[in-house]
């Protein structure tokens, strides 16, 4: 479908709670002339769409907005987002392959999602495309909601996809992986060659620790790069691009609106940049000659082909088909176990003989079974280290090694009941291998705990680290422990 042209436009960003408005002027420079924050009232969610559009609409005309046109924006924790490479097609029939394959990859039924694709058909050579579902009923509600606000709605699209083209509309932050951060969670675009290589919801940043941890397994997964990459950061949190930097030991540069060529009343070092760069770049996208990135108002994965008979037939058929091939399936397979059972039951009489001396065999094995009690002690000791082992987002063990120790009395040997084990493992630095060496020992339930040695893992400030350590279950006192310890040194001996 044909977009017009639009002298200005809302952006529009959706979140669980709020949304972020903002209206943008068309022009050789486009320009902000005002944006802001609408709350939810209490008790109020998406799925009130009546009642959330027409508190919209007195807060739009409240706030001065002048125009009723918008792209609205989803957020990526809503979507169900697949990279495909595809074959040389135009761009028809790229909508159906990527239809077919939305059937298997999706667990959903077509009728309860909304498909559409980032990126363009190539008829010459294969690509890279983003194959996105959104849930039906979230593009309803966000219909009704524009309907009860009296807000021509123009697209739906993803709103970090929106962010992440308005970034570099010249592709000069090739490679670069647009990071936009608030308190409901962040989100995450890669980039290369102007559009989206693949985008993913994180957690929220109230953890710094944590949301760092999974941003380095985020980015770890993204696709390669040729080139270094650098993180272009949108933040309404608070957080520090240096500090960022430091911990990713890769380049973050904070964005602010003007790096979207916009002239705002906004940038002004107030902060507020990184809350209204989504609302902002869903307006410019609707501002800009089409295509868009996506669109989930017109998808261009075509829907289901309209019925050509009544509902019931084609169930009918098929279970008319389907009972007809049971019949013959089963009369097949009858006569195949027939004669199944006739070759076992010639087997069976065949091996008479050793069936009645394995018999005999696990009568024993039953008989001694019952004197058998089985102790503990392996997950003991996998717990123990567990709560010995710091959560510091840095450290973690690679392999771990763990056997019984025995020891030799009179020429017999004698379980000690205690367990053996080397754990190996890695960690940012040399000072957190003491700590870790430290607080196992301290743990009062490990013995003779000895550093293996330490050396550089190759990755960046990564240490490698080996422990050994013998380990006396909870029901033993550390005196019995250590004096069991001296009788089995001799078998941890190379």
């Amino acid at each position: 479908m044909k977009r017009l042209r639009h002298n200005k436009l809302l952006g529009i960003a959706i979140g669980e709670s709020s949304l972020v408005v903002a209206e943008v002027i068309a022009g050789q420079r486009p320009r902000i002339s005002r944006a802001a924050t609408f709350v939810y009232p209490t008790g109020t969610t998406l799925q009130d769409a009546p009642a959330l559009g027409a508190a919209l609409a007195d807060f739009l005309r409240d706030n001065h907005f002048s125009t009723r046109t918008a792209v609205v924006g989803l957020p990526a924790k809503w979507l169900l987002v697949k990279p495909k490479e595809v074959p040389p097609a135009n761009a028809e029939t790229l909508s159906g392959i990527l239809r077919l394959q939305a059937e298997g990859e999706f667990s959903s039924e077509l009728k309860d999602l909304v498909y559409d694709y980032a990126g363009e058909a190539d008829a010459a050579k294969a690509s890279w495309v983003l194959l996105m579902a959104a849930p039906r009923r979230q593009i309803e509600n966000l219909l009704a909601l524009c309907k009860a606000a009296k807000l021509n709605l123009v697209a739906i699209m993803p709103s970090a996809l929106a962010l992440g083209a308005a970034v570099s509309p010249d592709h000069s932050t090739d490679n670069a992986l647009v990071l936009s951060v608030s308190a409901a969670g962040a989100e995450l675009t890669a980039q290369r060659g102007g559009r989206a290589l693949a985008l993913r919801h994180l957690r929220a940043a109230d953890s710094e620790r944590l949301f760092v941890s999974e941003l380095r397994r985020t980015i770890s997964t993204m696709p390669p790069a040729d080139a270094p990459r650098e993180i272009i950061l949108w933040d309404d949190t608070g957080m520090n691009s240096a500090t960022l930097a430091k911990s990713l030991g890769m380049s973050v540069r904070g964005a602010n609106l003007a790096s979207l060529r916009v002239e705002s009343p906004l940038s002004n070092g107030n902060g507020e940049d990184g809350r209204y760069g989504a609302a902002v770049a869903l307006a410019l996208a609707g501002l800009s000659p089409p295509p868009m990135p996506i669109d989930f108002l017109h998808p261009r994965i075509a829907a289901a082909l309209p019925r050509r008979f009544p509902r019931w037939v084609i169930p009918s058929v098929a279970a008319a088909i389907l009972l007809i091939a049971l019949g013959i399936y089963a009369w097949n397979d009858l006569l195949q176990q027939q004669a199944d059972v006739a070759k076992r039951q010639q087997q069976v009489d065949q091996m008479q003989p050793e069936l009645k001396v394995a018999e005999a065999f696990v009568s024993r094995i039953s008989f001694a079974q019952a004197w058998h009690g089985d102790e503990p002690r392996y997950l003991a000791c996998l717990r123990d280290l567990t709560e010995a082992f710091p959560e510091d987002g840095t450290s973690y063990a690679t392999a771990l090694t763990i056997h019984g120790l025995t020891t030799t009395v009179q020429s017999k040997t004698i379980e000690t009941g205690l367990l053996a084990g080397q754990l190996s493992g890695k960690t940012s630095e040399q000072q957190r291998v003491s700590t870790i060496l430290d607080k196992i020992k301290r743990s009062g339930a490990f013995a003779d705990v000895t550093l293996g040695g330490t050396q550089d893992a190759g990755r960046g400030r990564e240490v490698a680290f080996t422990i050994t350590f013998v380990y006396h279950p909870p029901a033993r006192s550390a005196g019995a422990a250590t004096m069991a310890v001296a009788g089995a040194r001799q078998n941890l001996q190379p």
